[in-house]
């Protein structure tokens, strides 16, 4: 299973790292996510694959 992470700020600007499994990312997101790509009539590209793809370009994150 791959894994991705990026970071924000924390306390004093301090990096904080998150990491999440694909499982993870899509427990997390995919509800939000499809019902968005219904809602602007893109249902036709639902996938897992896309929808894991579209979180690493939300968060700016990269495989680890």
């Amino acid at each position: 299973m791959k894994k991705y992470s990026y970071i924000e700020p924390g306390d004093n600007n301090e990096p904080i790292e998150y990491v999440y499994t694909e499982d993870e990312i899509l427990w997390e997101y995919w509800s939000y996510w499809s019902s968005g790509m219904e809602r602007i009539g893109k249902g036709d590209q639902i996938s897992t694959q896309n929808c894991i793809d579209d979180w690493i370009v939300l968060h700016w994150a990269k495989e680890c």
